[in-house]
């Protein structure tokens, strides 16, 4: 017994009508009427009788009906179950800096998890050195860095570019003159690793500059503080301090006409691209990343 033959009988059973179950099935009515008497003649029962222009079931058919509604209601479970199966499950180590994690990842995991909700998120919040070396030794599935990873094994998306700006608090810029400033107070920079190091060695040639003092402190947020404190003046990103640099609270200070990018990166080992989890996350992540409301 045929499960398409079944179908077509539960249809036709449904609208008493061969006419109208051949163009739900998109099937010609005459095939329709051959599948109904394969049946009949396996079962060596009546489906339907007529009476005058109307089809009705028998006690045969009425039965079957019964039967097929069960079974094709425990098709649909099974496939739907089958489907579940597809969807990415399980769960995700994610690592980022502070400033991605606060301004960035809530909307990224918020639609995530609206789509994909039997996923499990661990985020952790470390520098991009750490998130690099975590991701090398599949400590964390995927993380975000401040930077442009190229190493072998390695896949690197970037996500974003913005500027490195060299910023001190509007109280010290206006009270001080630009070279007091700069052999007098500290230089409050991000603690250096691989990624960031040859940015801030860029910078400071184009700059043609040495600072006399430094203070290297483990987060960008940490050093905005400090900055905005008047402990000092730092390099940061220019999406971090946008709010700050609008409100006139940092002012930028400009010791070349050369701009340093500063890229952001999305990066995973390449043995786990294939990883459903993996994938979906990465591509929601390219998908909102830019989109994300920091003004």
């Amino acid at each position: 017994m045929e499960l398409r033959n079944l179908k077509t009988f539960q249809v036709v059973a449904e609208c008493l009508n061969f006419t109208k179950a051949a163009e739900k099935l998109n099937f010609t009515q005459p095939t329709v009427t051959a599948q109904i008497q394969s049946l009949e003649r396996e079962l060596n029962q009546l489906l339907f009788f007529r009476v005058g222009r109307k089809n009705h079931l028998t006690p045969a058919g009425k039965l079957l009906k019964k039967y097929t509604d069960e079974l094709f209601h425990i098709v649909d479970e099974m496939e739907a179950a089958f489907l579940e199966l597809e969807k990415p499950h399980g769960y995700l180590k994610v690592a980022a800096p502070e400033f991605y994690c606060t301004n960035y990842f809530p909307m990224v995991i918020s639609e995530f998890l609206k789509t994909f909700p039997d996923v499990h998120i661990n985020l952790t919040s470390c520098n991009s050195d750490e998130v690099l070396k975590g991701v090398e030794n599949n400590t964390y599935d995927l993380g975000v860095v401040a930077g442009e990873v190229s190493k072998s094994g390695i896949n690197n998306i970037i996500l974003d570019e913005e500027e490195l700006l060299l910023v001190i608090s509007k109280d010290i810029f206006d009270s001080e003159r630009i070279n007091h400033i700069l052999n007098t107070f500290p230089f409050i920079r991000y603690r250096v690793g691989i990624i960031l190091q040859s940015m801030i060695n860029q910078y400071m040639q184009h700059a043609n500059f040495s600072p006399r003092k430094v203070i290297e402190i483990g987060s960008e947020e940490a050093i905005k503080r400090a900055v905005l404190n008047g402990t000092g003046y730092g390099l940061l990103s220019s999406n971090l301090i946008k709010r700050e640099i609008q409100s006139g609270e940092l002012i930028p200070i400009e010791l070349t006409d050369q701009k340093i990018g500063l890229k952001t990166s999305l990066i995973y080992l390449k043995k786990n691209e294939e990883k459903d989890v993996l994938k979906s996350f990465s591509d929601v992540i390219e998908s909102l990343w830019t989109k994300s409301d920091i003004e």
